[in-house]
């Protein structure tokens, strides 16, 4: 069995893909880590990001469910002092 997900990516992620919204459809139990690997993260990458599901945080390993809406961003550093 399968569900769908609305993906969103973070604007400086959209390297990934030629869009930065698009749905995918995964395993019934795939978790968010699998998700991402699914778009092109590596590994050692996953730490730096922040996944929100329905407007929440989500840990890696949080199993998807059919519907959910998916935001990927990334915890950007610097500016002034």
């Amino acid at each position: 069995m399968t569900i769908r997900v609305k993906i969103e990516l973070m604007p400086v992620l959209k390297r990934l893909r030629e869009e930065r919204n698009f749905e995918q459809e995964l395993s019934d139990d795939a978790t968010v880590r699998t998700m991402l690997a699914n778009i092109g993260f590596k590994e050692n990458e996953l730490e730096h990001l922040r996944i929100f599901i329905n407007n929440k945080l989500a840990h890696l390993d949080k199993v998807l469910k059919d519907g959910d809406d998916i935001w990927v961003g990334i915890v950007v550093g610097g500016g002034r002092k």
